[in-house]
């Protein structure tokens, strides 16, 4: 699976520059762009693990810490929130920036952890440390032969 996550990433940048493309020849033409507060927005996040912890760092610049939720259920964590949407008076002659609600979801490489998940937002960065327990939280899978 290693070999699709560029391929994502190229896919993503591409459909990126395909809306901006196509704001540019709106706005070109005179038109306003609409609000685009119900399209998705995939935050850019990384995953780490050490032999203490689980770390995941998402850029959601321009997020508050109150408007950011973290679920945790087994070994998936789900980062919500929402970008806030400016209200101006001034007419939009070019909008790039995303707005409105996201989530990224991130599937762990373990399942158990000790106490309760650490968030930290500074400079549009949350970093979500997670303690793994003693036994590394990995569970063990028992392979039962079949005798039929």
């Amino acid at each position: 699976m290693p070999l699709a996550w560029p391929i994502i990433r190229d896919l993503l940048a591409l459909r990126d520059r395909l809306e901006s493309l196509f704001d540019e020849a709106i706005l070109e033409g005179g038109v306003e762009l609409a609000d685009r507060s119900s399209s998705s927005f995939c935050p850019a996040g990384d995953l780490y693990e050490t032999d203490g912890e689980i770390v995941v760092i998402v850029e959601i610049p321009g997020v508050k810490a109150e408007s950011v939720d973290l679920k945790l259920e087994g070994n998936r964590l789900r980062i919500s929130g929402e970008i806030a949407v400016p209200r101006q008076e001034a007419r939009l002659l070019r909008m790039e920036r995303p707005r409105g609600p996201f989530h990224r979801d991130f599937e762990l490489p373990v399942s158990r952890f000790e106490g309760t998940p650490v968030a930290d937002l500074e400079r549009g960065v949350l970093t979500v440390r997670l303690r793994k327990t003693s036994d590394g939280g990995r569970r063990r899978v028992v392979i039962v032969e079949d005798e039929g």
